[in-house]
């Protein structure tokens, strides 16, 4: 959107064009509600974890139902978002969604494959266990829909087996995300005493919103190759003239810097939370916060 093509080259024409492309209300939707579900299982998990090791203050509660209730919202709210996000990518990117759905010929009445093991050399799935006419009916809102398959776009398709599986992990984790939340909104609301069972379930929650929205990503960026700009420039054509040790160093390095801040993360929250509510309180006090901040544990 938003370019003219001169010679070859690609020239802006429209930045507003080029932001508010047709994509971007159904992009920047689901970003944002997966940002609020990750906060909120990040919280909730958080929570029950302090709960389960009765290192829980009087705000501990108090939070764990706020990012329940949040999570009840954000995460059947999702279920829409995406499956609009996905009629506007089965308009503009088909092959990615014939990659998500691991659906190799054009057809109508396709089923959704729940498991499968994508073979990109025998354009073919082995092992799938599939639910008949399910993906037509996700994907065109009618059973007897026509998708277009990986077939018809011949090497012009991304890596099947990745998108198609990180496809699923995202499904399998909003999944999660319903049935946790909504369990734990049940106990809740029927003022019961919170089962272990579900402390437990929520605090091994707590990092799911980061699994999902990266799973999301790789389809997202991995899907839509070979291309950078979508049936116009390839990725290949945009590759800069580095060595394979310069992209290896360069790629190892990111590795390493984004393990070590993750273990700090981690470590860093698994230390506050394993303080109890009065070590807080002295804690709050020794570093002169007002007294009133560490009445709710807003601090």
């Amino acid at each position: 959107q938003g370019y003219r093509l001169e010679d070859g080259v690609l020239f802006v024409e429209s930045w507003m064009a080029i932001i508010f492309n047709p994509s971007f209300p159904y992009r920047l939707a689901h970003m944002f509600n997966a940002s609020l579900l990750t906060s909120a299982f990040l919280i909730t998990g958080m929570c029950a974890w302090q709960m389960k090791r009765k290192v829980d203050g009087p705000a501990t509660a108090y939070m764990f139902k706020t990012g329940i209730v949040i999570a009840m919202i954000c995460a059947p709210l999702q279920v829409v978002i995406g499956d609009l996000h996905g009629l506007n990518t089965l308009e503009h990117q088909p092959a990615k969604i014939a990659a998500m759905e691991g659906v190799w010929e054009t057809s109508d009445n396709v089923p959704f494959t729940l498991f499968a093991l994508p073979d990109e050399e025998t354009r073919s799935n082995r092992f799938a266990i599939e639910i008949p006419n399910a993906a037509s009916w996700i994907l065109t809102h009618d059973p007897n829909g026509v998708v277009r398959g990986l077939n018809e776009f011949e090497d012009e398709h991304p890596p099947v087996a990745m998108v198609f599986w990180s496809f699923r992990v995202m499904l399998a984790i909003g999944t999660l995300m319903i049935v946790v939340s909504w369990w734990g909104g049940w106990q809740l609301f029927r003022q019961q005493k919170l089962s272990p069972l579900l402390l437990t379930a929520a605090s091994w929650m707590t990092f799911s919103g980061w699994i999902g929205v990266l799973s999301g990503w790789y389809v997202t960026e991995t899907g839509r190759q070979p291309w950078i700009v979508y049936g116009l420039l390839r990725s290949k054509d945009m590759v800069a003239d580095h060595s394979p040790d310069i992209v290896l160093g360069s790629f190892i390095a990111y590795i390493l810097l984004y393990l070590f801040v993750l273990v700090a993360f981690i470590a860093t929250l698994r230390y506050m939370a394993t303080r109890s509510a009065e070590e807080r309180k002295d804690f709050a006090e020794h570093e002169g916060v007002p007294a009133t901040h560490t009445k709710g544990e807003a601090t």
